[in-house]
């Protein structure tokens, strides 16, 4: 009599992401070249993918491009810091009391519709040119994401949960313990991710216009000198690493949060 194992859990293999996460990215190449050569813009307003790539290995050996990527994310994370701290026991503290969530629900309504580019004004005459300003409007851009997400998953928490661990004499820290932060965790995790890309977006047009260095910067300063290729460098640079943040750590901590709460199950939490 043979035994039959289990079937196992089929993990994609590495290489089968190569095609689908590559192919987007040679088209988008072949077209900017194609556009390039049509010479439809001058070169020193439109650079090819060959100027681009000797501009980033000569930003890369200088050191420059290193240094600016590590300001900025010196900058987000902090602000990201900065925003858990405020936002994370504020929104608990709102979602659990009736009282505080009328007092500062309005408040919340009203800010969280002020882009966090907005604050650049107040942001420069608070603190000056420099890290400072970029910091609040980072700040500024996280907090409120974070917070509403919270809020909600605060919201679809079922009473019939909460009940049902009350009838077992838990107390209110129990069920905030065992109930409620379980319940929303998927809905901060969702928060942390909106929240950092926003803070991405502010952290970068404010270092334009508030800071004198970062990535921001630089790509502000390359645009007064026309080195279109160094603008081109800054952008990508940009991009890749919030594709790499985002496809890296806070994608798999969403899906492994999601899934830990029983909200999908492994294998249809494709996206």
């Amino acid at each position: 009599m043979s035994i039959v194992s289990p079937p196992s859990r089929k993990r994609r293999d590495w290489r089968s992401y190569f095609p689908h996460e590559i192919v987007p990215f040679v088209v988008g190449i072949a077209i900017w070249q194609a556009l390039f050569s049509a010479q439809i813009w001058p070169p020193v307003l439109f650079p090819s993918p060959l100027q681009v790539v000797n501009a980033f290995i000569d930003d890369t050996r200088s050191g420059v491009l290193l240094v600016n990527l590590w300001v900025s994310l010196k900058s987000l994370l902090l602000g990201f810091v900065i925003s858990c701290v405020i936002a994370i026991p504020l929104g608990y503290l709102m979602g659990l009391s009736r009282v505080t969530r009328n007092f500062f629900d309005p408040l919340v309504n009203l800010l969280q519709a002020i882009p966090g580019l907005a604050w650049i004004p107040f942001a420069i005459l608070w603190f000056g040119l420099g890290q400072g300003a970029v910091l609040f409007i980072i700040v500024m851009s996280i907090f409120f994401p974070l917070l509403h997400n919270l809020l909600t998953g605060i919201r679809m928490v079922q009473p019939v949960l909460i009940e049902a661990v009350q009838t077992l004499g838990a107390g209110k820290v129990a069920v905030v313990k065992h109930v409620i932060f379980p319940a929303t965790l998927p809905n901060l995790m969702t928060g942390i991710r909106l929240g950092i890309a926003f803070g991405f977006r502010s952290l970068v047009g404010g270092e334009m216009i508030a800071s004198t260095d970062g990535l921001g910067y630089a790509i502000f300063n390359a645009q007064q000198y026309f080195q279109s290729p160094r603008i081109v460098v800054g952008m990508l640079t940009i991009g890749l690493v919030w594709l790499a943040m985002d496809r890296l750590i806070l994608r798999p901590i969403e899906v492994r949060t999601t899934m830990r709460w029983g909200l999908i199950r492994d294998g249809l939490e494709k996206s």
